[in-house]
């Protein structure tokens, strides 16, 4: 068995050693950090393997580590099983191991959760992170989080954020409010669970503590890891906060491992791009995938794209280049596509509009400080030594903090528009957007036109 405490991208098999120790020789404590995709299997097993389900109604105790204080937490442990069985007391979400510094992990994690349609999680994590940073209740109720200080956003949030994060935020805000979800004052209960464990635990009493994020630096955990056994289940991500390329292939590899399939072609390639933000999203669509080819073993690219949604938003690229280059056959498709898949009109044109401020920001810097710097022929390494150091820091921050290679794409589109005509389209999608909101007219049919009407002759002549 990996040592206690190691860090793995894929829990399983760390824990298929604690699983089968667990009936006769349990350990004191255990510890699973991670998202819950991750981490929620091998902690039903852990469960299953220590407390047989004929004893749960007794011998299985589960609290909210956001809102329970640990005094309950340890009296519980106090408390021996029924029978002289073993017993386990369940901390759930824990905020033990939480520290500054792994904000930004638990803002990203919310965001997550808000965008795959988990309200009540996400609305959960915003409590915990205002209760982190040590505010009341009543300063909850009064933040406006759209027009919220910066110093105020960093402070809860340990990171800026965009407006369109914000405003999910403040739509987490709302649940709150409508499920009566309170601040708890934040406070480090790890002390009193320390001088509980130190006195020695009671025998048949195990310990089990599951949370989305751990600052393995904290004294509770080092304590925890040295008398019980540990695991991280790290998932990578790229800056965007998107799912890294390993950690996307351990999702998909454990899947189709599970039901004898293979990926041939490129089908690695799309599933890669459209894997967004969330492995349990990704798990799921790749479970669907496999149902979908049936019998057969290999899995094509060409299957990926009839079932598998596109949570990465990778359709952007295609659609913002098809754009760029005025090519109505390649755009036209795209935005039907995304309707007939049920993508909710404001949110599209929403996303359409972003891009297009994205290109004229792109825009006004090749018309600005990077003028001498760019050439149409540059390549993405030649743009990462000669462009990027070219744009402050502001800049940077407008464009959203993308990968390097993002923005490279980014100059090459805009590098084939011009600033008025980009204004012109903003305008134009303001227009659409008041248009959608008071139900006037089809949706689809009006971002179609858009569509239409920007990629036509005349319009690129104009620019």
């Amino acid at each position: 068995m990996a040592r206690a405490g190691t860090r793995l991208a894929r829990p399983a098999a760390e824990v298929d050693a604690w699983v089968r120790d667990a009936a006769t020789a349990p350990k004191p404590v255990y510890v699973l950090v991670g998202e819950p995709s991750e981490i929620d299997g091998p902690t039903q097993a852990l469960v299953d393997a220590l407390v047989p389900p004929a004893r749960r109604a007794f011998n299985l105790d589960t609290y909210d580590g956001r809102t329970t204080p640990m005094s309950a937490v340890i009296d519980s442990l106090r408390t021996p099983g029924f029978l002289a069985a073993t017993k386990v007391v369940w901390l759930r979400e824990s905020t033990l191991f939480l520290s500054g510094e792994k904000r930004s992990d638990l803002t990203r994690s919310l965001l997550t959760a808000w965008e795959a349609g988990r309200e009540r999680e996400a609305a959960e994590k915003l409590v915990t992170l205002v209760a982190l940073a040590g505010w009341s209740q009543e300063q909850f109720a009064d933040v406006r989080w759209t027009n919220a200080p910066k110093t105020r956003v960093r402070e809860v949030f340990g990171e800026e954020l965009e407006a369109e994060e914000l405003a999910q935020i403040e739509a987490a805000h709302a649940v709150c409010v409508a499920r009566d979800l309170k601040v708890a004052a934040f406070r480090d209960d790890s002390g009193a669970l320390l001088e509980f464990i130190d006195r020695g635990m009671p025998p048949h009493t195990v310990l089990l503590i599951t949370a989305s994020a751990a600052d393995a630096r904290k004294r509770v955990f080092k304590r925890l890891h040295d008398i019980g056994a540990c695991l991280v289940a790290e998932v990578e991500r790229e800056r965007s906060g998107a799912l890294a390329r390993d950690s996307v292939d351990d999702v998909v590899d454990r899947v189709l491992g599970a039901h004898g399939k293979r990926l041939i072609h490129e089908a690695r390639d799309v599933l890669v791009r459209r894997a967004g933000a969330d492995p349990g999203m990704l798990a799921a669509e790749v479970e669907k995938l496999c149902l979908y080819v049936g019998d057969r073993t290999a899995v094509t690219a060409d299957d990926v794209r009839v079932v598998v949604r596109d949570m990465a938003g990778s359709w952007i690229f295609d659609f913002t280049a098809a754009l760029a280059s005025r090519k109505l056959a390649a755009a036209l498709p795209l935005v039907r596509g995304l309707f007939e898949q049920g993508e909710p009109p404001l949110r599209l044109l929403g996303m359409v509009a972003r891009e297009m401020r994205v290109l004229l920001l792109a825009r006004e810097c090749l018309d600005g400080p990077v003028r001498e710097r760019w050439r149409a022929d540059l390549s993405f390494g030649a743009f990462q030594t000669r462009v990027a150091p070219g744009i402050d820091g502001d800049t940077l921050a407008a464009f959203g903090k993308p990968h390097p290679f993002v923005l490279y794409r980014r100059f090459q589109d805009a590098a084939r528009l011009s600033a008025p005509a980009l204004r012109t389209a903003l305008v134009r999608l303001s227009e659409l957007d008041q248009r959608l909101k008071s139900s006037r007219g089809d949706p689809a049919l009006l971002l179609e036109w858009f569509v239409i009407e920007w990629c036509r002759p005349s319009r690129a002549a104009a620019s």
